[in-house]
């Protein structure tokens, strides 16, 4: 007795056409086009494509994308956690208690007997401790700096290589 087929899946493999496989997942068969070109799927010999290579070409980027997403989380939950352990420093926060510290020393050296020049001195020390606070921080960051226009500073051409001899001046 032959078994009786139930819905009207063809027993062959089912392959699409782009222009069909566009409309059943419901995207314009040029997008469709780009998915697959994306993907490196060509079609067969039937000028078709099968199921599973229609659903890698719609869905394929999904699970990178979690991937990619999960990696962020855990780089994010590795920073909270070194920032809780105290062995990261909130830079605006330091900042912001060095420029107190700053402000209550200079105001003691304004109001001290000290000469003039030792006065501006000591002031012109007091003054460095944000770009002390600047350097350490671009020390620590794997990130390139970049100008507050959004291109690298002068002097930090990847292709212009300088030695330390060019950099030093001459005496």
């Amino acid at each position: 007795m032959p078994r009786l087929r139930i819905g009207n899946i063809p027993k062959a493999a089912l392959r699409w056409s782009v222009e069909r496989a566009g409309v059943e997942f419901g995207m314009s068969s040029h997008t469709l086009r780009k998915a697959l070109a994306k993907e490196s799927i060509v079609c067969g010999a039937d000028q078709c494509f099968s199921t599973s290579e229609i659903c890698r070409a719609v869905f394929g980027g999904l699970a990178e994308e979690k991937l990619a997403t999960q990696r962020q989380l855990t780089r994010k939950y590795q920073l909270e956690n070194s920032i809780v352990e105290a062995s990261v420093l909130d830079r605006a926060a330091l900042t912001k208690g060095f420029a107190a510290i700053a402000d209550a020393v200079s105001s003691r050296i304004m109001s001290s007997e000290l000469s003039r020049e030792a006065k501006e001195d000591l002031l012109r020390e007091l003054a460095t401790i944000p770009i002390v606070v600047e350097d350490v921080a671009a020390r620590q960051t794997r990130l390139p700096r970049r100008s507050k226009n959004g291109e690298k500073p002068d002097g930090e051409n990847k292709d212009a290589k300088i030695t330390a001899s060019e950099r030093t001046p001459a005496i």
